[in-house]
């Protein structure tokens, strides 16, 4: 009962301990994403992405880090206090992390006024410009822009205030070009085109950063992205015909210490999710994955992600096999190890060799045909009892050898042939009472 209770112990211990072990092989991937500030167009598509993984059971899971902008979240993943983080390609790009997914393009370009003479960036010389959405980092492209085309601080005038204040400027015609950096898809670039009254009929403008392929053998930090045609507007149809100009990323970018399976998932995710995520959140159809052709870019990827956008990625035997190999062999010198040690402490427990066994076993049998009366036969059967388990589990602890196990079947049952024919003898020989007193035959000295 005792070994029965002790063998159903060991199997609830080792199915607590796969179950432990399941339990934590298959937990979800949590990783942590830094993205802000809040309400922006990066901190929607993460919450989005968050929400998707989490109602359809993934594997990889966010925990959203709200910061100020992408020069904070690109410090958490710079410190470690981030797994992931939205980050702005000429803003912060972080040495510890690589491109997992470009979130959105930001397209740099000018609006002209109507009737204006403007008709590349040279021409902006002793004109007026503002910035439409003045930050510290489109300041700095603004001024990198008119720098590339060897405009000086006091060539151009570079007007500020608020949306209200260019607008009244733009009315009063003292503002001769506006300067953007924003996605083309929102209606920012558009209402402020229209805001432009016509002139003779005549719209405003449209000024790309035509050169902006020279611009990023200085600055690999920026892009290039293409205007369609009738991005703005269809009547009139602005821009007339497809135009390329410079512009800057957001890129969605992984710790280079992120396992690759672990990425390639994640980009895998980003891709197969996103149309269920598109039509709460439009901004996710900006998503796109870098390229891969250039493999010395400044701006790496993360490999994870190149292996799934090359059709690369690894299967889980190709990712485990080594282990799974040296796992099977590390298990079975374990065993062999355990195996040696159970029969070494099965050695220590019971060390009497069985020919010793045997040989007591024989001096039983002869102790029973010497035997005089039944109560000295039930005696002797129950001192036998002990020596023939002993002798049992000295015969099958060795492996059990055919020739040993033989021999101890056969004596065995010579012993218990003996005492049922003994019994059977004193049995007919003595029918009344057994004796009051019983004289034992001591060990060893029964007759040949």
């Amino acid at each position: 009962m005792r070994r029965r209770l002790k063998t159903i112990a060991t199997i609830l211990v080792g199915i607590a301990v796969l179950a432990a072990g399941a339990a934590l092989w298959f937990r979800p991937t949590v990783l942590r994403v830094a993205a802000g500030p809040v309400g922006s167009s990066d901190v929607r598509v993460i919450v989005s992405y968050l929400q998707a993984l989490q109602r359809e059971r993934s594997d990889i899971r966010f925990r959203l880090i709200l910061t100020e902008g992408p020069a904070e979240s690109a410090v958490r993943v710079e410190s470690g206090k981030a797994d992931l983080a939205v980050v702005r390609s000429d803003v912060a790009m972080p040495a510890k992390a690589s491109t997992v997914a470009i979130l959105r393009r930001e397209a740099a370009f000018f609006v002209t006024k109507p009737g204006s003479e403007i008709k590349e960036i040279g021409d902006l010389r002793g004109k007026s410009v503002a910035n439409m959405r003045s930050t510290p980092a489109n300041d700095h492209i603004l001024t990198q822009v008119l720098e590339h085309y060897d405009l000086s601080a006091q060539d151009v005038t570079r007007l500020s205030g608020s949306p209200a204040d260019l607008h009244q400027a733009i009315a009063d015609g003292r503002l001769d070009a506006l300067f953007f950096v924003a996605p083309i898809s929102e209606q920012v670039a558009r209402r402020a085109i229209q805001s432009f009254p016509r002139i003779d009929g005549r719209s405003a403008g449209l000024l790309p950063v035509a050169e902006a392929e020279a611009l990023l053998a200085d600055h690999p930090q920026f892009d290039t992205v293409e205007i369609v045609r009738g991005a703005f507007g269809a009547n009139p149809v602005m821009p007339e015909s497809a135009l390329t100009t410079l512009a800057v990323t957001h890129r969605l970018v992984a710790d280079n210490n992120l396992s690759e399976a672990v990425v390639g998932e994640l980009t895998r995710l980003l891709v197969t999710l996103r149309p269920q995520i598109v039509r709460d959140t439009p901004a996710v159809n900006q998503l796109d994955l870098p390229s891969t052709e250039d493999k010395a870019a400044r701006l790496p990827n993360h490999p994870g992600a190149v292996a799934f956008i090359d059709g690369e990625t690894k299967t889980f035997f190709e990712r485990y096999g080594d282990y799974i190999y040296m796992g099977i062999f590390g298990i079975s010198l374990l065993g062999s190890a355990l195996a040696a040690l159970v029969s070494n402490w099965s050695r220590r427990a019971d060390p009497v060799p069985s020919t010793v066994l045997m040989s007591d076993l024989v001096e039983e049998i002869e102790r029973v045909r010497q035997a005089e009366h039944l109560a000295t036969l039930d005696l002797i059967e129950d001192e036998a009892e002990e020596t023939l388990a002993r002798l049992l589990r000295a015969a099958t602890r060795k492996g059990g050898d055919s020739g040993e196990v033989a021999a101890v079947a056969l004596l065995v049952s010579e012993f218990r042939h003996t005492l049922a024919r003994r019994r059977e003898q004193l049995q007919k020989a003595q029918p009344e009472a057994q004796p009051r007193a019983v004289t034992m035959l001591p060990r060893g000295s029964a007759g040949v």
